[in-house]
């Protein structure tokens, strides 16, 4: 295959990536649109993530509970929600006197200036999609799994094992995504499943890649749904993920969402901000009905801006002796 160097790559999903042996690839930054469809536990789930790293193409790797139908996606519906999300902006004027000498005040400068698969493996699709090759796979085994990806140019690390495992003994799908293009889009997975989630579980790989490089790591989730949610890891262990926004979507907003990602759209928008550099990834990140139900907004961000009125300390001083000289030599006269 012809070598890659991927730096900063902007990629559609990413779970568990997937590099070549001897090949490091970070997840440094994810977005991700949950469209949830209670009525028919449906769960429509877009994303897109940064990678960070060097190596030849790669793949990744998404599990779910069943077989997902694949479709590409507007980048748009990203900015979009960020754009809904983001709190209001406020700017303040304050007056400021500033007395600085003259003297001194010069030469400073302002501070702001500046398909042959083993039995334990079944392929049930592949399809080309938004820049990517996509294989639907489902397996009895995950050794057999492991076998059936690095035959096809993916990862054959012992900690990947032990993630597949963990959805192997689910029963759980797998979806493997390789880079078949110069130019991706976001991909939209629909699937069945009984509780809406994010696939929050890391490879010990990750986990260990992110403790040896920190660095600034961010996840951000637009949950669409009927109601708001909250999230939790498994059943209950706590997720540090912070809450941005939940409120009702404008009319117009859900229309132009819809038309996007090309589903019915709920009517709530519940936002939230994960910034963990390691994360417990250990399980999913499981959604559910929130006991607070009332609307939440961040309060505007105040930006100040200083008027500042010069008045050099050192010619009021002068003006002063001058002013005091000059009535001196009246009264002698």
């Amino acid at each position: 295959m012809k070598p890659l160097l991927i730096a900063l790559a902007i990629v559609a999903i990413a779970c568990a990536p997937a590099p070549h042996a001897g090949d490091e690839i970070a997840v440094v930054e994810e977005s991700a649109v949950i469209v949830w469809d209670a009525a028919t536990k449906t769960e429509h789930f877009i994303r897109r993530a940064i990678f960070h790293g060097k190596g030849r193409d790669f793949g990744f790797l998404v599990p779910t509970p069943t077989a997902p139908t694949l479709a590409e996606v507007d980048d748009g519906i990203f900015e979009k929600l960020e754009e809904r999300t983001r709190p209001e902006v406020v700017h303040v004027t304050k007056k400021r006197v500033d007395f600085t000498p003259f003297l001194l005040m010069y030469g400073m400068r302002s501070d702001g200036m500046t398909t042959g698969a083993a039995a334990p493996v079944e392929v049930l699709s592949s399809q080309k999609v938004a820049g990517y090759d996509a294989v639907v796979l489902a397996a009895t085994d995950a050794v057999a799994l492991q076998k059936w990806l690095a035959d096809h140019g993916y990862a054959s690390t012992p900690d990947l094992v032990e993630w597949l495992d963990a959805y192997v003994q689910r029963q759980w799908k797998i979806t493997a995504f390789k880079v078949d293009a110069a130019r991706t889009s976001a991909v939209k997975m629909s699937f069945a499943t009984d509780r809406p989630f994010f696939p929050y579980r890391e490879p010990a790989s990750q986990r260990r890649l992110a403790s040896e490089k920190p660095q600034n790591r961010a996840l951000r989730i637009w949950f669409l749904g009927n109601e708001r949610v909250t999230a939790t890891i498994g059943e209950n262990t706590f997720w540090p993920g912070i809450l941005r926004r939940s409120d009702p979507l404008p009319a117009g907003l859900r229309a132009d969402v819809a038309r996007i990602a090309n589903v019915a759209v709920p009517k709530r928008m519940t936002a939230f901000i994960d910034q963990s550099s390691i994360r417990p990834g250990m399980d999913e990140l499981y959604f559910g009905h929130a006991a607070v139900q009332s609307n939440f907004v961040e309060p505007p961000r105040v930006v100040e801006h200083v008027d500042t009125t010069h008045i050099p300390l050192d010619l009021v001083a002068l003006g002063i002796i001058v002013i005091a000289v000059a009535w001196w030599l009246i009264r002698r006269a």
